[in-house]
C-alpha cells in the first residue's frame, strides 16, 4: 500500500473514531470499545477494499459486510455514512434515539447499508455464511460461476463473544465443509468481552480450533493497514476454503486510562476521558462529529470509481442477457421471485394419497415445487428422512456440486436457521428449513431477529403435538406453538389435514414474511369441510368449518391441526344429543387476527348467543382464552407429556371424542 494512500486511511480511521465517540457521549450510552479498536478494519474496508455501490446498496454484484458484533453499531454507521450511504449526519447526532436510523444495534431495512439484523453475538457470522452459500449456489445453478456476476465477498467483523457462541461454532463447521471461500471473517481478537478479560473464561487457541474446521487462517495486527490489506487480498485470492483472520487490536484504543480494559465496552466513556481520547488521536475537540475536508473529499473521489464497478457489471450482466436468453429468463425469476399463474392449481390438484400424514403431504408439494419454483432451496437439520423436507427431483450439495437444492445442515439448528436468513437476503432464493418442532427452541433467536427482519423464510416444523409417542417429552412439543405465535411477524400455520395442507403451502408462495407450518407426524383425515377456496378458509386465519343447526348455539368448537378432526367428531355427537354446535378451524391467530372485526366476530359467532366456547389442541392453552373468553374451556395439554404410544395419550389426556363428551358433562 503507497504512504499516501496509508495516511488517507488513517485520517480516515481517525473520523470513524471522532465520529463514533461523539455518537455514544451525545447518547450517555452506547459501545465505544469496538469502533475505538477497529477504526483500521473499517477504514480499509469501506476506504479501500470493497466492491460496492453506497447509490444502489441492494446491488446483487457488491461485496458485504456484516458487522456481527452488532453493539459496535457505530463503527458501521460512521462507515456508511463517510462511504455516502444515505445516512446523513443528523442521524448519527441522533445515535439511539427514538425512529432515527441509527439504533443501539444495527437492523436490517432501517440504515441503508446494513445487511442484516444483528447483535445477539455470532448470529451476524452464521448470516453471512447463509449469504456466501447463496452466492455459491445460485451462481453454480444459474451457470454463472465464470462471468463474476455474484462473486462478490461477503465480510464479517466478529469479537470474542461472537467467537464464544456455538452458533459460531456450527456456521464455521459447515462453511469449512463446504469450502466457501467468498466468505472472510475478521476477528477483532482484543482479549475482552463485557465482564472483563477473556482469559477468565476464553482461553482456547481459537485459530487451531478453525484450521480444523477446514479454513485459512492468518494472524495479524488489527491497526496495521499493510497487514491488513495483505491478508484481505490473500483470502480474496484463496479459492478453496474460507478465511478467518485472527486481528489483534486494542479495545477502546486511545482511552489513556481504560484502553484494554472491560471499562471500555459497553459504556460511554464520559466526557473527560472522551476529550482525552480524541486528543490522543489528534481529533479536534470541536466541533463534535468533525469530519476533515480531506476525509470528505476522499471518500467521495471514491463514489465515481464505485458506481463504474456496478456500470460495468450492469453492461457485463445485459451482454450476457441477449447472449443467454433462456438463462437470463431464470434470473429475473429469482430475482422477482415470480410464480405461474397456475401453481394454485398445481398444487391443489396434485395427486397426495388420501389422509397422510402433514408432513407427508408437505413433502409432495415440495417435490412440485422443485419442477415449478427454481428458486426455492430447502434442508433440514439431520432430519430430512423423518421431517420429510427431501425435495424429490434434486440432490444435495457439497463441496464438489453446489447445483442441487437440498442442503444437510447436519445438527446445527441455530447455524441452520441463522444461515436460512442469510440465504433469503442474498437476493435470490426462497429457503426453506425443518426440524421437529420441540427443536424450534435451539432456533429461537434467529427466528426473532427473521421476523424482526421479515425476511421470507419458510420453517416446516412436525412432529407437532403429543403424537410424537414413545420418544416422550424430550421430544413432545407442548408451548413451542403458543411461543411462536406469541413471535410478532411470525406467521403460524398449523393446517388440520391435506386440504389445508395445500391451501396453506399456496399461501405461503404468496406471503413475504416468515411462515412457520406445523406439520403432523401421524396421518390426518381429510375433512371434506376444509376443501374450500383458499380465499375463503386458509387465508382467513379462521374459518367455519360446520354451521350450528339453529341458531342459538349450544356449543362453539374452536380447533387447529388434527384437532379439527376431533371436534368435528365431538359436534357430531353433541347434534346427536339435539345441541347446536359450530366448528371453526383455526390453522392460523396471526391471519385471523388481520381479519376486519366484522369477520372475527361472525366467525367465533359473537352476534349470537353462545352457550359454552371450547378449544381442542393438543397443546397448551396459551393463547386461546383469548378466542373462547376468559370462562371458556380448553381441552390441552399442560405438563411435558409422557412416553407412550400416542392412541395410549391420547386416552390418558382426554383427545378422544367419549372423553371430551365426558369433560364437556362434568363442566358444562
Amino acid at each position: 500500500m503507497k504512504d499516501t494512500e496509508k495516511q488517507m486511511l488513517a485520517e480516515v480511521a481517525k473520523a470513524i473514531r471522532g465520529l463514533s465517540l461523539d455518537g455514544v457521549e451525545t447518547a450517555k450510552c452506547g459501545h465505544p470499545g469496538l469502533p475505538l479498536g477497529c477504526a483500521e478494519i473499517g477504514a480499509y474496508l469501506y476506504g479501500s477494499e470493497m466492491r460496492h455501490n453506497p447509490a444502489d446498496p441492494n446491488w446483487l454484484g457488491r461485496d458485504r459486510f456484516i458487522l456481527s458484533a452488532g453493539h459496535g453499531s457505530m463503527l458501521l454507521y460512521s462507515c456508511l455514512h463517510l462511504s455516502g450511504y444515505d445516512l446523513p449526519l443528523e442521524e448519527l447526532k441522533h445515535f439511539r434515539q427514538l425512529h432515527s436510523k441509527t439504533p443501539g444495534h444495527p437492523e436490517y431495512g432501517i440504515t441503508p447499508g446494513v445487511e442484516t439484523t444483528t447483535g445477539p453475538l455470532g448470529q451476524g457470522m452464521a448470516t453471512a455464511t447463509g449469504m456466501a452459500l447463496g452466492n455459491k449456489m445460485m451462481a453454480a445453478q444459474l451457470g454463472v460461476e465464470n462471468e463474476g456476476f455474484l462473486d462478490g465477498q461477503i465480510f464479517a467483523l466478529v469479537g470474542d463473544g461472537c467467537m464464544m457462541e456455538g452458533i459460531t461454532n456450527e456456521a464455521a463447521s459447515l462453511a469449512g465443509h463446504l469450502k466457501l471461500d467468498n466468505l472472510i471473517v475478521i476477528y477483532d481478537s482484543n482479549d475482552i468481552c463485557l465482564d472483563g478479560p477473556t482469559k477468565e473464561c476464553f482461553t482456547e487457541d481459537t485459530a487451531m480450533r478453525y484450521k480444523a474446521y477446514g479454513w485459512h487462517v492468518v494472524k495479524i495486527d488489527g491497526h496495521d493497514f499493510d497487514q491488513i490489506e495483505k491478508a484481505v487480498r490473500a483470502a480474496r485470492r484463496r479459492k478453496d476454503k474460507p478465511t478467518l483472520i485472527v486481528a489483534k487490536t486494542i479495545i477502546g484504543k486511545g482511552a489513556p486510562h481504560i484502553q484494554g480494559t472491560a471499562e471500555v465496552h459497553g459504556k460511554a466513556m464520559g466526557a473527560e476521558e472522551a476529550k482525552l481520547t480524541k486528543q490522543a488521536h489528534g481529533i479536534p475537540l470541536e466541533p463534535a462529529f468533525y469530519v476533515s475536508d480531506a476525509v470528505r473529499e476522499y471518500m467521495k473521489s471514491r463514489l465515481p470509481r464505485l458506481k463504474r464497478m456496478e456500470s460495468t457489471w450492469n453492461r457485463k450482466f445485459k451482454k450476457w442477457s441477449v447472449e443467454n436468453p433462456e438463462k437470463a429468463i431464470r434470473w429475473r425469476a429469482h430475482v422477482e421471485k415470480t410464480l405461474s399463474a397456475d401453481l394454485d392449481e398445481k398444487i391443489l390438484n396434485l395427486e397426495i394419497k388420501p389422509g397422510v400424514a402433514g408432513r407427508v403431504a408437505s413433502n409432495a408439494i415440495l417435490g412440485l415445487l422443485c419442477k415449478e419454483v427454481p428458486y426455492v432451496v430447502g434442508g433440514s437439520a439431520d432430519l430430512s428422512c423423518s421431517d420429510s423436507t427431501m425435495m424429490k427431483g434434486s440432490g444435495i450439495i457439497g463441496p464438489g456440486d453446489l447445483t442441487q437444492r437440498n442442503i444437510k445442515y447436519g445438527v446445527r439448528e441455530f447455524a441452520m436457521c441463522a444461515m436460512n436468513s442469510g440465504l433469503a437476503l442474498q437476493g435470490m432464493i426462497l429457503p426453506y428449513c425443518g426440524t421437529f418442532l420441540t427443536f424450534s427452541d435451539y432456533m429461537r433467536n434467529a427466528l426473532r431477529l427473521a421476523s424482526m427482519m421479515g425476511v421470507k423464510v419458510v420453517y416446516q416444523f412436525t412432529h407437532d403435538c403429543f403424537h410424537m409417542g414413545e420418544d416422550g417429552p424430550t421430544h413432545i412439543p407442548v408451548e413451542q406453538v403458543a411461543s411462536l405465535r406469541a413471535m410478532p411477524g411470525m406467521t403460524v400455520m398449523r393446517p388440520a389435514d391435506t386440504n389445508e395442507v395445500r391451501r396453506a403451502w399456496c399461501l405461503t408462495l404468496r406471503m413475504r414474511t416468515p411462515v412457520a407450518l406445523i406439520l403432523s407426524r401421524q396421518n390426518t383425515t381429510d375433512l371434506a369441510e376444509t376443501a374450500v377456496p383458499i380465499e375463503e378458509g386458509v387465508a382467513r386465519g379462521t374459518y367455519v368449518v360446520k354451521k350450528e343447526s339453529r341458531d342459538e348455539i349450544d356449543y362453539c368448537l374452536l380447533a387447529a391441526g388434527v384437532e379439527v378432526a376431533l371436534a368435528l367428531g365431538v359436534a357430531k355427537r353433541l347434534e346427536e344429543q339435539g345441541k347446536s354446535v359450530r366448528v371453526v378451524s383455526m390453522p392460523s391467530f396471526e391471519l385471523f387476527d388481520a381479519q376486519d372485526k366484522n369477520y372475527r366476530d361472525a366467525t367465533l359467532a359473537l352476534d349470537k348467543k353462545v352457550g359454552q366456547y371450547w378449544s381442542l389442541e393438543a397443546l397448551t392453552s396459551f393463547g386461546w382464552h383469548k378466542y373462547v373468553g376468559r370462562d371458556g374451556h380448553c381441552v390441552s395439554i399442560e405438563d411435558f407429556a409422557v412416553s407412550a404410544p400416542w392412541k395410549v395419550q391420547d386416552e390418558y389426556y382426554g383427545f378422544t371424542v367419549d372423553k371430551v363428551l365426558d369433560r364437556m358433562a362434568r363442566e358444562g
